[in-house]
């Protein structure tokens, strides 16, 4: 029998996949059918405290620091406000993401928890999948936003990893992963200050996301591991463009940060650590890169492992350089 092929009008198959959850949960709520419910929905994927009081909640937020708290408004001997109040006064509780539950005619009550720092509510009686949908989406934005470098707006490491997981399974393309480092960058740091250190980590940045931005979305990553280290995952045959681009704007951006004498002479003199005279070396990058296509390249850990020596290898060339493992064995 000949397949029938699917109708252009067909809708694509939603892949299920399994909702990523906070790995310790905090139920606050003096109704034991409520605290049942929640504590069967989530005890599978985590470790759920329960709590029947806001003060009762307090003590084991302080005393287990839970990765999230669901809470029910009214309640005796401490409400649901006053948990609220004093857990976002806390440097435990100031942080960990919270969920109000509440019944139907508590609308000003709810406007009111938002100044108090709620992070969502949820009416009851409510859908235990939509509750778990809700938990799981507050979650992982917050470790999202948490992992974005506060400096150049860049994913951090929680996301890098994750984006090289994804990319050196057996089943996707082979990329290239260019680890890319400033040189130089501490000495230069002490001798002109953290606040052109900053500029310079923003220029660094800035150059690698306008690489990026013409290129469709989800074609090239780019991360901030930490300092002046940076990562990016991208096509095979851009390897070189990439180093050419680096080369280009990195020279015509940095020419400015020192003197015309400085630059002419490829140096500058400054007082080092020790309090001595010294010559540093102007600011370059190094750019080190490995592709997925070399045998053994489908693990996370080894290919951070490979990443790390061919920055090194990089950082052993003058100026801006770029060093590309091209080995498929």
């Amino acid at each position: 029998m000949t397949p029938t092929a699917p109708s252009p009008d067909a809708k694509p198959k939603r892949v299920k996949r399994d909702l990523e959850l906070p790995g310790k949960i905090l139920i606050v709520d003096d109704d034991p059918s409520i605290r049942r419910i929640l504590a069967t929905s989530f005890q599978k994927k985590a470790f759920v405290l329960q709590a029947e009081n806001g003060a009762e909640g307090l003590e084991l937020l302080h005393s287990e620091q839970p990765e999230f708290m669901i809470t029910d408004l009214h309640m005796p001997v401490m409400d649901g406000f006053e948990l609220l109040r004093k857990a976002r006064k806390s440097f435990i509780g100031a942080g960990i993401p919270i969920m109000m539950l509440t019944s139907e005619g508590d609308n000003e009550a709810l406007f009111d928890s938002f100044e108090f720092g709620v992070d969502d509510y949820l009416k009851k009686p409510f859908s235990v999948k939509e509750l778990k949908a809700r938990v799981s989406s507050i979650y992982l934005r917050q470790r999202r936003a948490r992992d974005v470098n506060p400096l150049t707006r860049l994913p951090g490491n929680l996301m890098l990893k994750s984006e090289i997981t994804k990319r050196v399974h057996h089943d996707a393309p082979p990329v290239a992963v260019a680890y890319v480092d400033l040189d130089h960058f501490k000495s230069f740091n002490d001798y002109q200050g953290f606040d052109r250190g900053d500029h310079v980590i923003e220029l660094i940045a800035d150059i690698l996301k306008s690489f990026a931005s013409p290129f469709e979305p989800g074609e090239v990553f780019v991360g901030h591991v930490g300092g002046d280290d940076f990562v990016m995952l991208m096509p095979i045959d851009q390897i070189d463009a990439l180093g050419a681009h680096i080369d280009q704007r990195f020279t015509e951006a940095t020419e400015l940060l020192y003197s015309p004498e400085e630059w002419q002479r490829g140096y500058y003199e400054a007082v080092n650590r020790a309090g001595e005279p010294e010559r540093f070396d102007l600011l370059s990058v190094s750019t080190g890169v490995l592709t997925t296509q070399r045998k053994g390249m489908d693990d996370l850990r080894k290919v951070a492992q490979v990443a790390a020596e061919v920055k090194k290898l990089a950082k052993a060339l003058p100026g801006n350089s770029l060093f590309v493992d091209r080995r498929t064995e």
